[in-house]
């Protein structure tokens, strides 16, 4: 009968502590405000020097690829359109080197792709450590315990004393 009845005391003992403890909760959440940043990524990555010469490194480099796509294109759409005069023997040629340069543009533009894209990521991976670690600096920098990314529609309206973009931005286009 003992052991029932401290039993139920030690029962009802942590039970109270629990329900005090829930109930000074929302007083510790407030006492420790929550310091946090938000970001427009997007922004930052299409703004940033980097990211712009990037692009453009981008552009020169697949250029002359991109050229000898248009170029094929161009040849097809000049023996396309000569077609309807030629007959016999010169239309069967015709008709296979059309073939053969339509085979050639969607191979090579496959490949140009392919290309393209491996590119595209590793300069983005590239800029975006580079963007990270700004980022991570200024949250130190002002004790934010948390960035939100407000271009992914997390946020509905976002004050613009949070707001990081800029500062990411000016910070990121001084580093080489």
């Amino acid at each position: 009968m003992f052991k029932k009845i401290a039993l139920a005391s030690a029962v009802s003992l942590m039970l109270a502590a629990a329900t005090v403890q829930a109930a000074d909760a929302p007083k510790a959440a407030q006492n420790s405000e929550l310091a946090v940043g938000v970001i427009n990524y997007a922004l930052i990555m299409n703004d940033i020097p980097q990211a712009k010469k990037a692009r453009e490194s981008l552009s020169k480099e697949f250029g002359p690829r991109v050229q000898e796509l248009q170029s094929i294109e161009n040849e097809g759409k000049k023996l396309q359109g000569t077609l309807a005069t030629l007959q016999g023997d010169k239309l069967i040629e015709a008709q296979r080197k059309i073939a053969q340069l339509q085979s050639d543009y969607q191979l090579k533009g496959q490949a140009l792709q392919e290309d393209q894209r491996k590119r595209m990521q590793e300069e983005d991976i590239k800029l975006g450590k580079m963007v990270q670690k700004v980022i991570d600096t200024i949250a130190k920098e002002r004790g934010l315990k948390l960035v939100l990314r407000g271009d992914g529609g997390i946020a509905a309206y976002v004050d613009p004393s949070v707001d990081l973009t800029s500062e990411i931005i000016t910070r990121v286009s001084k580093e080489k």
